[in-house]
């Protein structure tokens, strides 16, 4: 989970990024659009490196531009763990990992819910739900585009290439730990890499 100075980050930006969305102060049990609308983002984050943010309790005044406003006490105990997973996880496959936390600044509360990126495979929506206009799509991969902010159904070569790159390197890395675990290739510290690469670049001095 981001430390108190990130956090603090995330809520004075004001400005949604690839890595960042804002939502409106609400009771997590009450408005399913909106939990549509938090699912899908949490789906496409997921598909990111290194994951991403979402920060309940802010409001947009001018266009794109969000500021902090009150969240009761009922909205923010209305968050939790066990509640926003299984109601996020009956969508997504394999499951989108998360943390919440509540967090205050300057006399409001906000609720920060960190997604990390996937672990073995891309998230997939497996099922529909529409609310209010709102739509999760079974089968879609949900992505956050370069070109365009949003939570929106993966369609560019150039985000598809991306998001197998990213899944290729998972699975190295994961092979690699495996080789690890075996002892079939040896543990290296940062500094004995260090050493090595000092000790070949003097070589060819």
């Amino acid at each position: 989970m981001p430390n108190g100075a990130d956090l603090q980050f995330y809520i004075l930006h004001g400005k949604e990024e690839r890595y960042l969305e804002y939502k409106r102060s609400m009771i997590w049990t009450r408005n399913n659009t909106t939990k549509v609308k938090i699912a899908k983002a949490m789906m496409a984050m997921a598909n990111l490196r290194n994951g991403g943010v979402i920060v309940v309790g802010m409001q947009e005044t001018n266009r794109g531009i969000w500021v902090p406003e009150l969240m009761t006490p009922q909205q923010v105990s209305s968050f939790t763990q066990d509640d926003v997973a299984h109601w996020v996880n009956d969508y997504a496959t394999p499951a989108v990992q998360f943390s919440i936390r509540a967090f205050a600044l300057n006399s409001n509360e906000f609720i920060v819910i960190q997604v990390q990126e996937f672990d073995t495979s891309p998230v997939i929506c497996r099922k529909q739900k529409i609310s209010g206009g709102e739509n999760l799509e079974a089968g879609v991969i949900y992505y956050r585009s370069n070109r365009k902010i949003e939570s929106a159904p993966i369609s560019s070569d150039e985000d598809l290439r991306e998001l197998i790159g990213l899944a290729v390197d998972r699975g190295i890395s994961r092979h690699v730990s495996r080789l690890h675990r075996l002892g079939l290739i040896p543990v290296e510290t940062t500094n004995q890499r260090d050493i090595q690469q000092y000790e070949t670049e003097r070589a060819g001095l």
